[in-house]
């Protein structure tokens, strides 16, 4: 499951979740002069969980957040549910739309940072191995994402090599990139394959740093 699978899915989720929320609606006393109300538990988790996901998709700067922020209560009423429903569809459709592609590139040019941070740590505790194969990963995928991005069309189960030809021959990058690529993709071939000797600790770190470096220029 790639990045935006995740995101659409987890959104799938909290929509379901706010559905159920709503279905909590309830009047209140005929004496008492308010808003229908809705389960406060479900409606604070949901509404948590919303603003977390949207923070961190479209930034907490978006009209997006904004607007579910102001619709926060820690006594929410079903009237401001139901508007903050409607934000969270708005917030899908807009993310499935092709006008969000570069806002997409952000968020999996996030996600490709923590990964290297975590072949970092893992660098500096002395495991280069285990680095070596989530900095290969990270190179994989970010791959596949510039093949489609650029009209690649992609074979079921398509190798590093074979993405690397195909991208240095629509001039996505040059020739020279494309040997260094070649490079780390024989370092990460045997990380993965267990052939520890074939490569020393110097050698992982020069493969981070490489792989940080093309990622920062085609996905910031």
């Amino acid at each position: 499951m790639n990045v935006d699978q995740k995101i659409l899915t987890r959104l799938d989720e909290l929509i379901t979740l706010g559905r159920k929320v709503l279905t909590t609606r309830r009047s209140p006393p005929a004496n008492v002069m308010t808003s229908d109300y809705v389960d406060v538990q479900l409606a604070n988790q949901w509404f948590t969980s919303c603003l977390s996901l949207i923070g961190r998709v479209f930034g907490e700067q978006s009209v997006h957040h904004q607007r579910l922020k102001e619709l926060f209560s820690p006594y929410p009423n079903w009237p401001k549910v139901d508007q903050a429903f409607g934000v969270l569809l708005a917030a899908k459709d807009d993310f499935e739309s092709e006008s969000l592609y570069s806002l997409k590139k952000l968020v999996e040019a996030d996600l490709f940072h923590e990964f290297l941070e975590q072949s970092e740590h893992l660098l500096n505790a002395g495991y280069f191995q285990p680095a070596a194969v989530i900095a290969g990963c990270v190179l994989e995928d970010g791959l596949r994402k510039l093949c489609v991005a650029n009209g690649v069309t992609l074979p079921d189960h398509p190798k590093l090599d074979w993405m690397n030809s195909e991208l240095a021959k629509k001039g996505i990058y040059t020739k020279l990139i494309q040997k260094r690529i070649t490079s780390l993709a024989d370092l990460r071939n045997s990380a993965s394959h267990g052939k520890w000797t074939e490569f020393e600790k110097s050698d992982v770190e020069s493969m981070v740093r490489d792989i940080r470096d093309f990622m920062a220029k085609h996905y910031s």
